[in-house]
């Protein structure tokens, strides 16, 4: 699994306001649920429900909302660059101002755990993080998100609609 499996290129946010937690969940949520047709605070509901368990802080500046769903027959993501950064309670103490969201259909755990998986790969791959932080819009975004890039030029000169389109 690649995290270009569950974020598309029209799941990008450049920027996602909110002054807190509930607040970027909250919103991640509204999308989450309009782009899986599913009632919002069940989406919202999923993620509060595994935030309480375990951290979706994962330090360095980076969150990972997730939770499982009914509804859902494959995994669901956002990318979000968060302003201000919001604590999400990693370990470092670093507030997060990069965040994927991820839902996952409830059957099937599996799932959830290799798309936590390579989105933490991902995201603490080399300099990505601090790339992501500098990149211009959301087409940049993804497609340094998702492939190998360096620059602004790397990516005019991509496809980057989802594979199989």
């Amino acid at each position: 699994m690649d995290i270009g499996d569950f974020v598309t290129p029209d799941r990008v946010i450049p920027l996602l306001l909110g002054t807190n937690k509930y607040d970027v969940l909250k919103e991640l949520a509204r999308l989450g649920a309009a782009a899986t047709n599913l009632d919002p605070d069940k989406v919202l509901n999923a993620l509060l429900e595994r935030q309480d368990s375990t951290t979706i802080g994962l330090g360095r500046g980076i969150a990972i909302p997730h939770g499982t769903i009914e509804g859902i027959d494959a995994p669901v993501g956002f990318f979000a660059r968060l302003q201000p950064p919001v604590d999400f309670g990693a370990v470092d103490g670093v507030a997060a101002d990069l965040a994927v969201m991820i839902l996952a259909p409830e059957n099937d755990p599996r799932i959830l755990l290799r798309a936590l998986s390579c989105t933490a790969r991902r995201l603490r791959e080399g300099d990505i993080a601090a790339r992501l932080r500098s990149a211009s819009d959301a087409k940049v975004l993804y497609a340094m998100l998702v492939r190998k890039v360096s620059s602004d030029a790397d990516v005019a000169e991509m496809d980057l609609r989802p594979a199989g389109t």
